[in-house]
């Protein structure tokens, strides 16, 4: 019979238990404690107990919630092998603005074992592990180990690493401005157990020249291939093909109706020969996009200075009870919608100023209410080129946000950024998940997974009940 039992192994340490019995037949997680004495997970600082993490001290609260973390995908998994987690702190990469919270990946990884689903195909170390029903890594050298994690520790320490921001560790997820540590942790443990490939995006090459059970499910809509079935070249490519690299796994495809929501869209409805529903991004400030939008003649704005349909300046063009067209570029998002609120616009579309992608839209300004979207840069200049085209800008819910033909969309910005690019879902979904490459405050890991447990399924993962 099996027993979750979720430890804390010390391995420059002294050996620590936390935790309780889970369901029965639930994967046993261990938590192998790799921080020195004083330092990390053994850190003594007195700390006061916070949103339900009851620990005392630094190290107890970063213990306790990686357990709490822990102990949902021990009662998630069905896996009669240990799954045997390495966690500790460390200086990560970091500026007052920008940093890695964290990192995790399978320390090992196994093909062609007892009982694979798959030959010649990479499969993470736990995962393997539980189809084999077998504990392959024990004759390997540090065979205890499946899953290696690794969090900032310059985070509320370093006055230079992301300045103002300290972890959280309550397990209740008000984090407010902090970083929520238990989602940093769930999204790396998830990494280590299965989401993530072992293709180099870079080089376009395989790890040993065997694809991986992650990148078979790697679909490229452009060229209609799998990674799997791809040449070198084909893979970098793909791996810059912004938006449109997806998961092809049934089982993500099947389930992502109940976890995204309607897309940001513009609506052309005329003229005639251009009407049809078109990806946008909503912007961060103003209000957010209804189901019945907002329509209007759309007018591209003048500033009259310098490169005109910037918006930067104060526009000239009368923009009363219309939606106005604004290249990106010079200045923020805020301030071009801003200055086209003032003309007396109902919305804004900004087109993008490169080829590829839409524009981010990111940025505050409280004064603003009126909508805004950014389309591509294609996009726009069809709007541009077109006689009085009347748009809307809404939430289309004929379409999934982060979705292409249904299937959920993976991270491939159009530079390839290392440890980010393909093992991600991509940041256009909505609401966000678990495991896109940027922590968002309104994931709540301890209620849900989102769709990580179908894209576990989807890799060879048996799921509890």
């Amino acid at each position: 019979m099996r027993r979750s039992r979720l430890a804390v192994l010390a391995l420059f340490a002294v050996s620590v238990v936390l935790g309780a019995a889970a369901p029965a037949s639930a994967a046993t997680v261990i938590l192998l404690n790799g921080d020195p004495p004083g330092a990390g997970l053994n850190d003594p600082t007195p700390a006061t107990p916070v949103g339900g993490n009851p620990g005392t001290t630094l190290g107890q609260q970063r213990i306790y919630a990686y357990l709490f973390a822990a102990d949902i995908f021990g009662q998630l998994l069905d896996s009669d092998i240990d799954i045997r987690i390495y966690a500790s702190f460390a200086n990560l990469g970091c500026t007052p603005t920008s940093g890695t919270l964290g990192s995790a990946g399978s320390w090992y990884i196994f093909r062609d074992f007892p009982n694979a689903p798959v030959a010649e195909t990479w499969f993470h170390s736990s995962l393997a592990e539980a189809i084999a029903v077998e504990d392959l890594s024990a004759p390997l050298f540090q065979g205890f180990l499946d899953v290696f994690s690794q969090f900032n520790a310059r985070i509320g320490t370093d006055p230079n690493c992301l300045t103002g921001r300290n972890w959280y560790y309550g397990v209740d997820h008000d984090a407010g401005s902090d970083f929520d540590f238990l989602n940093v942790v769930a999204h790396e443990i998830a990494h280590g157990l299965g989401f993530s490939n072992f293709v180099s995006e870079a080089s376009g090459l395989p790890n040993g020249g065997f694809h991986d059970v992650f990148s078979r499910q790697q679909l490229d809509v452009t060229t209609g291939k799998r990674w799997s079935d791809m040449t070198q070249a084909e893979i970098q490519a793909s791996a810059v093909n912004d938006g449109n690299v997806v998961w092809a796994g049934l089982e993500v495809t099947s389930q992502a109706p109940s976890f995204l929501g309607p897309r940001p869209s513009l609506k052309i409805q005329t003229p005639v020969g251009l009407k049809g529903s078109f990806e946008a991004q909503a912007a961060a400030f103003g209000p957010a996009l209804t189901g019945e939008g907002t329509t209007g003649l759309l007018v591209a704005a003048d500033d009259g200075v310098g490169v005109g349909a910037d918006g930067c300046e104060p526009i000239l063009t009368n923009l009363s009870d219309k939606i106005a067209l604004i290249d990106r570029g010079t200045c923020t998002f805020a301030q071009k919608v801003a200055n086209a609120q003032a003309r007396g616009a109902k919305g804004v579309v900004i087109a993008n100023n490169v080829p590829q992608g839409l524009p981010s839209m990111g940025g505050a300004d409280p004064s603003v209410t009126i909508p805004s979207v950014g389309v591509t840069q294609a996009l726009g200049a069809t709007l541009r080129a077109s006689h009085k085209p009347v748009v809307r800008l809404l939430l289309d819910d004929d379409f999934l946000a982060g979705a292409v033909d249904g299937m959920v969309r993976l991270y491939a910005p159009p530079v390839v950024a290392p440890g980010s690019s393909g093992s991600h879902w991509d940041v256009t979904a909505s609401p966000n998940l678990l495991m896109e490459p940027f922590l968002n405050s309104d994931l709540r890991a301890a209620d849900s997974l989102d769709l990580t447990p179908a894209q576990f399924v989807d890799v060879g993962w048996q799921l509890l009940p």
